[in-house]
């Protein structure tokens, strides 16, 4: 007589509370990191770049948080740029204006007002960094973004160049430009200051996410109620 037996069989593993917690400890932010992951990548996509030109983009960002290039020494404190927090958006904004995503002017217009803000609520902390309330920058490129655009479907776009590069300019590089701010973060000792800080999780990228989000709905709501851009439907 001939028994089969399954190749694989499944079978119920008792779990103690502490594997519980150590297993909910590990996958929550796993699950955390690849949904952000997933949303910057549609992100990108929506202001336009294809799906792989996406992927690169969000893995670039990834990978690049690693990376700082130097730039210039003073005393002892070397001021370098971040690709994943810096360097990247910054060849996005570029990429956007080549491929006549959005205009020039406006999207100049768009950083300026996000810089003024940016400076405005930048707080250099000895120690830490350059502090921001997270909502300012987002919130900023968002609204300038659908003003400059008129509520149309370039508003995303121009969210996203203001949202990064204005808080590049104006958080980072207008705080290090100012000696006794880069004094202070220097703090007399062997240090490097980042632009752009820790990458995909820094304020500037997680600014430009939320930027096209935020203007991509608020857009998408005024198309739809208050009618405008009829040239563009849904």
């Amino acid at each position: 007589m001939v028994v089969e037996v399954p190749a694989i069989a499944i079978l119920p593993v008792p779990f103690n509370p502490e594997q519980v917690i150590i297993a909910l400890a590990i996958l929550i932010p796993v699950l955390v990191i690849f949904n952000f992951l997933l949303i910057s990548e549609e992100v990108f996509e929506s202001i336009g770049f294809g799906f792989y030109q996406a992927m690169l983009v969000t893995a670039g960002a990834l990978l690049g948080s690693l990376l700082n290039i130097p730039l210039i020494t003073i005393d002892t404190a070397t001021i370098a740029i971040n690709v994943g927090g810096a360097a990247i958006p910054l060849f996005v904004t570029i990429g956007m204006v080549a491929r006549n995503r959005v205009l020039l002017p406006k999207t100049l217009a768009a950083i300026a007002v996000v810089t003024i803000a940016a400076h405005v609520f930048a707080t250099p902390v000895p120690g830490l960094g350059i502090t921001m309330p997270f909502y300012i920058a987002p919130l900023t490129g968002a609204a300038v973004g659908l003003l400059l655009a008129r509520g149309c479907r370039t508003a995303p776009e121009l969210a996203y160049a203001g949202g990064t590069m204005g808080t590049l300019l104006g958080a980072d590089i207008l705080n290090l430009a100012n000696p006794t701010v880069f004094t202070s973060l220097a703090g007399g000792a062997a240090t490097t200051l980042s632009i752009g800080g820790a990458g995909i999780f820094d304020g500037i990228f997680v600014t430009g996410v939320f930027s096209v989000l935020l203007a991509g709905y608020a857009g998408r709501h005024l198309r739809q109620s208050a009618g405008v851009c009829p040239q563009e439907p849904e």
